[in-house]
């Protein structure tokens, strides 16, 4: 009788991932000998990419039962991709966690994305390890090295993005609706490392991104001076302008403050929805715990990154307050900046 209560409570605690104190189970019990899958929703080579290999380098080492983390991507429309996927046909069984992305994802409910197949506040989130603070950066050869050569400038800038409704094209077109900024935003590019290409190769004049971008990748562009950074979303790097130090126009504020949520929110990691709440609590403790170790803070500021962790409870709360209502004028506004058509990269290449 003891062995069938036993079996039977183990099946029991297997099928609901019930590890709590009462259970027989434990959660090294469980995530010994197993593999947890953590997707990245872009391609090889960008700021999401490398901060996900970051976190499966360093993750299991704080799970109890130190589960192997096998790093994939699946890209694809600015991270819904892999957002739809988690949201309908991952388990919920703590084995599949994905980070999806930023403003292409997070933003894709506030502003009634088609292809969004998610609701953004039933994902379980797990935690944030990183914020991101966005800047422009460009060309050495464009001889702009200010904000004030910006604002003097009349030649037109061509700044590389990912998709039409991504912050890296979006924002620079606010800004040059309301500054005057001379941008000409181009995207269709798969990933940063792509968009880093094409201004090595001259078909960019810069790009607005996250830190991650490229002092992650190719910091090599930033130590030789082959990119300038000219303005930034926060007041993180030394002698270079915050965006709020030039925004001054109510309307352009509010736009600005929706696609700088993300930033705020850096790259969250979550799982599919409803996953076991045990799971979940075991999970976040073990985020926490590798995002306050000294190891892994100092290999995230080698590679370019600012180690200011959330929780997964303060994300939860955070994109409740701030991405699911917005009022309609900024949202009418916001869709009006996604409409063009993307640039032919042949045909900028023969320009």
């Amino acid at each position: 009788m003891r062995i069938i209560l036993r079996v039977t409570l183990l099946v029991a605690a297997w099928a609901g991932l019930a590890f709590g104190p009462s259970s027989p189970v434990t959660a090294k019990d469980y995530y010994e000998g197993k593999t947890i899958t953590l997707f990245a929703g872009y391609p090889p080579g960008g700021g999401v990419d490398n901060e996900m290999r970051l976190i499966a380098q360093f993750f299991g080492k704080f799970i109890p039962g130190n589960p192997n983390i096998v790093a994939k991507n699946m890209p694809g429309a600015g991270g819904m991709a892999l957002g739809n996927y988690l949201y309908i046909k991952a388990q919920a069984d703590g084995l599949t966690l994905g980070m999806p992305g930023r403003s292409g994802f997070l933003l894709a409910n506030s502003v009634g994305q088609k292809g969004a197949q998610y609701d953004l506040t039933k994902f379980t989130y797990v935690g944030s390890a990183v914020s991101t603070n966005s800047i422009l950066w460009l060309r050495k050869g464009t001889n702009i090295r200010s904000l004030a050569d910006l604002k003097q400038s009349k030649k037109e800038l061509v700044l590389g993005g990912l998709n039409a409704r991504s912050q890296n094209v979006v924002v620079p077109r606010v800004l040059a609706k309301y500054q005057g900024f001379p941008f000409r935003a181009v995207y269709g590019y798969p990933g940063f490392h792509a968009v880093l290409i094409a201004l090595e190769r001259g078909e960019v004049d810069g790009l607005f991104s996250h830190e991650g971008s490229i002092q992650g990748t190719r910091p090599d562009l930033i130590t030789s001076g082959t990119v300038v950074p000219i303005f930034q979303t926060f007041p993180i790097e030394p002698n270079v302008p915050v965006m709020d130090s030039f925004v001054k126009n109510p309307r352009e504020k509010a736009l600005l403050t929706l696609l700088n949520a993300p930033s705020r929110i850096g790259l969250p990691t979550l799982g599919p929805p409803a996953m076991n709440a045990d799971a979940t609590g075991v999970l976040r403790a073990a985020f926490q715990k590798m995002a306050a170790d000294k190891t892994f803070r100092e290999t995230a500021e080698k590679r370019g990154m600012n180690v200011s962790p959330a929780t997964g409870a303060e994300l939860q709360a955070f994109i409740a307050e701030n991405l699911v209502s917005v009022p309609d004028e900024v949202v009418k506004e916001y869709m009006s900046y996604t409409k063009s058509k993307k640039k032919s990269k042949k045909k900028k290449k023969s320009e």
